[in-house]
């Protein structure tokens, strides 16, 4: 794997040299003038650089490309099929654990009835209730949600 993606950038610049060279040829009929002019229209520093800019970007990745059309299926498999009101609450819970405008707020008791997210518990503040609702309402399978949040008051036990 590594092997190919230093090589990659290599195979890129000269297979694009190589297809230079054969528009020149064939528009210079075998002209060495036509493929000299052919290669300076393209130019070899550009096909060199965009070559070392997809392999830098290779090495930089988060994640693979295996990794990244994985996520990016179970994505579309989610948006695809909403699955049952307990499959969509519990896709509702993690959204709310994950979400950065939405994870360091208590979070609410969820259930859903026939695509209607039901948030009870606390909000801190009202923007934090406005964050949970609207977080809540993007899962996928969500018609509408029901929020029974108070804002201000905490529950006694509740882990903050």
């Amino acid at each position: 794997m590594i092997i190919r993606t230093i090589t990659f950038p290599v195979r890129l610049t000269y297979g694009t040299t190589k297809l230079a060279a054969k528009g020149g040829y064939k528009a210079g009929r075998a002209s060495a003038r036509g493929t000299y002019k052919a290669g300076r229209l393209l130019g070899y520093g550009r096909m060199l650089g965009v070559g070392l800019g997809v392999g830098i970007g290779l090495l930089v990745a988060p994640t693979s490309g295996a990794e990244l059309r994985d996520k990016l299926k179970g994505q579309w498999a989610d948006r695809q099929g909403a699955g049952s009101d307990d499959e969509i609450a519990a896709r509702v819970r993690d959204t709310l654990a994950e979400s950065p405008r939405t994870w360091h707020l208590p979070q609410p008791e969820v259930e859903v009835v026939a695509g209607t997210a039901i948030l009870t518990g606390s909000a801190p503040h009202a923007t934090g209730k406005e964050d949970l609702e609207s977080a809540a309402a993007a899962v996928a399978g969500v018609v509408q949600v029901d929020s029974q949040l108070v804002v201000g008051a905490l529950d006694a036990g509740a882990d903050t």
